[in-house]
């Protein structure tokens, strides 16, 4: 009986983080270059004899759940066109390359400006880097966005002179930092190019993630009455051997 009810009380904690994922793909929506995560889980049988698992909720239930995993679904949003010099899009694969505070981390969403001393930086300040990992300065006197042209293999051209070019890189082990910001380990040059005047928007569905949010929420509160059952039962059993 309180076997059963660890069992619904793993399933009642997977569903909660399964809503926190839910969650944060629709408040990332409208995110330029967001992409949505899934959580999966699945059981395992826990049996007499066999070692236990560590990555149990309760290891002494028969039968278990993993703790449930995240996958970042890094497939192409709709690519928006904006005529602004300065948005990039990635059509295909790769990320952008941005610095901040001495660490590099990686973007789709290029939705970049100048800053005050003439970095190409993110909307968030991180700054962009260059083939050779430093930091995208455009330098020179009265320089406008309109003057800035981007290629598709990323040469960045200011006044007909080749200035820099944008880093974009392949990455796995890809995690969420926040928003449209990730880490990951490089894996050499993507086959994607840069499009000048557009940006990649979300690729979070939010009609699928509504359904999602209903569907875990019903699991969840399927597992609550579970967990409510197997307590009554434990209740009437107390009192039916205090009887005897």
């Amino acid at each position: 009986m309180y076997k059963g009810t660890y069992i619904a009380m793993t399933g009642a904690v997977l569903r909660s983080q399964e809503l926190d994922s839910v969650a944060n793909n629709l408040a990332n929506a409208s995110t330029a270059g967001y992409k949505k995560t899934s959580f999966s889980s699945r059981l395992y049988p826990l049996l007499e004899g066999t070692s236990q698992r560590q990555d149990s909720i309760y290891p002494d239930a028969r039968a278990m759940t993993y703790f449930g995993k995240y996958h970042i679904d890094t497939s192409e949003g709709n690519i928006k066109t904006t005529g602004n010099p300065l948005d990039l899009a990635v059509n295909g694969d790769g990320f952008f390359a941005v610095e901040s505070k001495g660490k590099t981390y990686y973007t789709r969403n290029g939705s970049f400006n100048m800053n005050k001393d003439g970095f190409l930086v993110t909307g968030s300040g991180q700054r962009v880097l260059d083939t050779t990992n430093k930091p995208i300065r455009i330098e020179g006197e009265n320089i406008s966005a309109e003057k800035i042209n981007v290629t598709p293999d990323g040469n960045i051209y200011v006044n007909g002179n080749v200035l820099s070019k944008i880093k974009l890189v392949n990455l796995n082990n890809i995690q969420h930092v926040g928003g449209s910001l990730f880490s990951g380990n490089e894996m050499g040059a993507p086959k994607g190019e840069i499009l000048q005047g557009s940006i990649e928007m979300s690729n979070v569905n939010p009609i699928q993630e509504m359904v999602g949010i209903i569907t875990a929420l019903r699991q969840y509160e399927t597992a609550q009455k579970v967990i409510k059952n197997f307590d009554d039962l434990s209740q009437r059993v107390v009192s039916e051997i205090a009887k005897v």
